[in-house]
């Protein structure tokens, strides 16, 4: 890892830096580490290698601000404790010599590397080079066009040592920018166009990033996808590429994306909680995003908001036609305020998101009964795939060039029921359902896949690669034969 870690050490005001700093990267699996303790604006100021201090920050340094910026714009930096060898401007360029040469330092060799690069820009403080001075109107665009060349650099040295066609690359950022109204009018520039908010928001602003992914072979040039990932399920996917899957008390807030990247199913969650504290604690599901209380909860005016009589106590968007959440429909929509209110207080409860593979155990024990159905493709259907669903004599027809889409483009009640027929993938597909949780088990055996999912969320997605045989004996057997209403084939 290169970078700043901000997520705490075993340190404290007077701490003899001589000794080893614990809690760091080295010790949440990390077998190398160059970086900072903090943000670049927060105190104290040093390098850290490994577990050790470069140099103690025994200097001293005073705050920093720009004129003509708010006072967490700019060269904005807390004064304190400092280093001899640390310089603020030169801290991005470091970070970035150090990332390419661990690159140059896998060239040649077999064995895999994970690099996590957490850039201090563009945070405050805005320190762009000389280089890049004057590249735009204002000091945050010339910081932008560092980092751009930042990542060029970390490109280019995999392009350098031939392993860029063998490695997966994430660019993402935490949040939003600090960029208010005054600095769109300024400059004529609004940094989060169309979104409403800034960083620290529950709006879309706040946590709504790009996440821009280079994987050769896998990830088509130029794609682009709808999905809604979490930088939480960072974790089960990078688990899922390496073949290592979660234990239940392992991520219980990560889904695993992968069969997003690869093209085989269009979104990954249904349900992403966001916000910065608990008033403001929004939820999206699809295109609904909710939150619970008036006001941005963040830096953007008015923070918070009290209710009018007889007006609305939170908010309620639909981000397909309101991407920025102008249309409160908080009163003309009660049906979805409740079903949020009533999730966000059940994952409140659960204290994960993810459901437990134990539960899923369970429910199999517990359910009354199941349900199978068999899964066929259209004959007729080389380059596309068609599900279609009817249901109250309507038929419902839809196109799709990913495996198993279906099985996630409803709710669990309003798909699959005993009157209605379903014509996708060759495979098997079991529902089954107790009290307000419905389990799905899907096998393709086009896309050479299993997936398991739990009201509507995916569970366990696992390469059946070569052991189909043994995958369709072990589901079978998660099957009591007493509870299946339509037995599942003996053969495909």
């Amino acid at each position: 890892m290169v970078g700043k870690w901000h997520l705490g050490f075993d340190d404290g005001p007077n701490y003899d830096y001589s000794k080893p700093l614990v809690g760091g990267p080295s010790d949440h699996g990390f077998d190398f580490y160059f970086g900072m303790p903090h943000s670049l604006d927060i105190v104290p100021y040093y390098y850290i290698s490994g577990r050790k201090a470069v140099l103690a920050p025994t200097g001293s340094i005073g705050p920093r601000n720009t004129e003509g910026w708010s006072k967490i714009q700019g060269e904005f930096w807390r004064g304190g404790p400092i280093s001899p060898d640390f310089k603020h401007v030169e801290v991005l360029p470091r970070f970035t010599a150090e990332s390419v040469d661990y690159i140059r330092s896998r060239r040649g060799k077999q064995k895999p590397f994970f690099l996590y690069v957490a850039l201090p820009a563009p945070h405050t403080p805005w320190l762009p080079t000389k280089k890049f001075q004057g590249r735009t109107n204002n000091m945050y665009g010339d910081f932008v066009a560092m980092v751009d060349d930042t990542v060029g650099q970390i490109l280019a040295a995999l392009d350098a040592t031939k392993l860029a066609k063998n490695t997966l690359i994430l660019f993402t950022s935490d949040n939003g920018p600090v960029w208010y109204d005054t600095d769109t009018k300024r400059f004529g520039h609004n940094a989060t166009t169309p979104l409403r908010g800034m960083k620290g928001d529950a709006f879309e602003a706040g946590h709504r990033m790009p996440f821009i992914v280079r994987w050769p072979g896998t990830v088509k040039a130029g794609a682009v996808s709808e999905a809604m990932v979490c930088q939480t399920d960072l974790l089960a996917t990078f688990s899922a590429i390496a073949g290592r899957p979660l234990a239940d008390a392992e991520g219980e807030d990560s889904e695993n994306f992968l069969p997003v990247l690869k093209g085989q199913r269009e979104f990954a969650r249904r349900w992403l909680i966001t916000g910065t504290r608990l008033s403001h604690l929004g939820v999206r599901n699809r295109f609904w995003k909710y939150i619970p209380s008036l006001g941005s909860g963040g830096f953007s005016a008015p923070r918070k908001e009290a209710p009018k009589p007889g007006g609305p106590k939170g908010q309620l968007y639909n981000l397909d036609g309101d991407l920025e959440e102008k249309e409160n429909l908080w009163l003309k929509q009660p049906a979805e305020v409740e079903e949020f209110t009533k999730h966000i207080e059940l994952q409140k409860t659960a204290q994960r998101t993810r459901p437990p593979m134990e539960l899923v155990r369970q429910l199999l024990k517990q359910s009354p009964r199941i349900t199978t159905h068999r899964l066929n493709a259209e004959e007729s259907d080389h380059k596309f795939l068609y599900h279609t669903i009817s249901r109250d004599g309507r038929t419902l027809q839809g196109k799709a060039t990913s495996r198993l889409r279906n099985l996630l483009l409803a709710d669990a009640d309003s798909t699959t029921r005993h009157e209605e027929k379903l014509h996708f993938d060759p495979g098997i597909l079991l529902r089954f359902r107790v009290a307000k949780h419905e389990a799905q088990v899907a096998i393709c055996f086009i896309c050479n896949h299993w997936a398991l999912y739990l009201d509507g969320e995916t569970v366990s997605y696992t390469s059946l690669k070569e052991e189909r045989a043994e995958v369709l004996a072990a589901v079978k057997a998660m099957f009591p034969k007493d509870k299946i209403i339509q037995g599942i084939p003996e053969k495909l």
